[in-house]
């Protein structure tokens, strides 16, 4: 979904129509579904976990303490917003094997037995 200026909305759409998947997508301007659908996405804005670009190479303010590399926040974004490990491999250039290597050095390092542990650690220490 794509909303522009609060005034207009994108919705993708995939039709199943003999056995083709044919994607179009519905144009919504000024409407009460318009006003829905902004409403739905400043509800997931404001419930989503930032996800850190490696590009910048800059660690935020909050997270001025933290003991992990550039790298090792990235991977920790990817996992706590539910990217799976094959996903995030192909993303960082990695085997599975890796990933899941590196996931278990953080976890080790957070003193966490399970993922869910690692991200509870990750968010009261502030890491994210």
């Amino acid at each position: 979904m794509m909303i522009a200026d609060r005034a207009t909305a994108l919705l993708p759409l995939v039709q199943h129509a003999g056995g083709r998947t044919e994607t179009t997508a519905a144009l919504v301007r000024g409407s009460s579904l318009l006003d829905a659908l902004i409403a739905l996405f400043e509800a997931q804005w404001d419930r989503a976990t930032p996800i850190r670009s490696l590009d910048d190479g800059q660690v935020i303010d909050a997270a001025a303490g933290c003991p992990l590399d550039a790298d090792e926040l990235y991977l920790l974004s990817l996992l706590v917003a539910g990217v799976p490990d094959k996903s995030i491999a192909s993303q960082l250039g990695l085997s599975l094997r890796t990933v899941q290597r590196r996931v278990y050095h953080l976890m080790r390092r957070a003193g966490a037995q399970t993922r869910m542990q690692l991200a509870w650690h990750a968010a009261r220490e502030r890491w994210l």
